[in-house]
């Protein structure tokens, strides 16, 4: 269990353990499962053709190429993130056809194609956002890079208000205020994991 209220690095360290410990068939067991879930919400949510930002998962995250192949069959218009230097985030267009080269961080494959800013992607109605962990406050627990807050801190500053979604397992949804966040930290708007989207505050909670 991790600890209410820790310190975001422990909180984040138990995290990471939770997952290592997870069997090597959880991510495509939980991808199938959190993609169904997606599209029993996503059509009632997202204009047709519009555009939305997922990821390509590693590692043990859920993994996201039953959801990524779904969004693009129903005709969305599907970018995943571009790690550009100063913790910046920029994004690629992405097809079940797309080439993937390393980006970079070189384990981390990025597809090839121009690269997209916010100004780029008039039509972003809706980001699935990766997590290691999402209070039912909204904040989430990232590995620390601090991208998404950034990026997710200019689209507001830019005016878009499409909703964010923070993608984790069942067990990662934790009660609010479950680790210490700061002013910094940006809120996603519902969190979606294999058995539930839920939507979550719009204001955030700070420790």
């Amino acid at each position: 269990m991790v600890n209410t209220a820790a310190p975001k690095d422990l909180a984040r360290n138990d995290y990471r353990r939770l997952r290592r410990e997870l069997p090597p068939e959880a991510p495509l067991a939980a991808g199938r499962a959190l993609a169904s879930r997606a599209f029993s919400v996503i059509p009632d949510l997202v204009s047709p053709k519009a555009t939305v930002a997922a990821y390509l998962s590693g590692g043990r995250e859920p993994d996201t190429a039953e959801l990524l192949a779904g969004l693009h069959g129903r005709g969305y218009d599907v970018v995943v993130p571009v790690c550009e230097p100063d913790r910046r985030l920029s994004w690629c267009r992405w097809t079940p056809d797309s080439v993937l080269v390393p980006g970079l961080f070189p384990s981390v494959p990025e597809p090839a194609g121009p690269r997209l800013s916010v100004q780029d992607l008039p039509g972003l109605e809706l980001l699935l956002v990766p997590a290691l962990a999402v209070d039912m406050a909204g904040m989430r627990m990232g590995k620390g890079g601090g991208y998404y807050d950034r990026f997710l801190a200019g689209l507001r500053a830019a005016g878009n208000a499409a909703p964010a979604v923070g993608v984790v397992y069942d067990h990662e949804v934790a009660p609010a205020q479950s680790w210490i966040s700061d002013s910094l930290d940006q809120p996603v708007n519902a969190v979606l994991t294999p058995s539930q989207w839920t939507e979550l505050p719009l204001e955030p909670v700070y420790s």
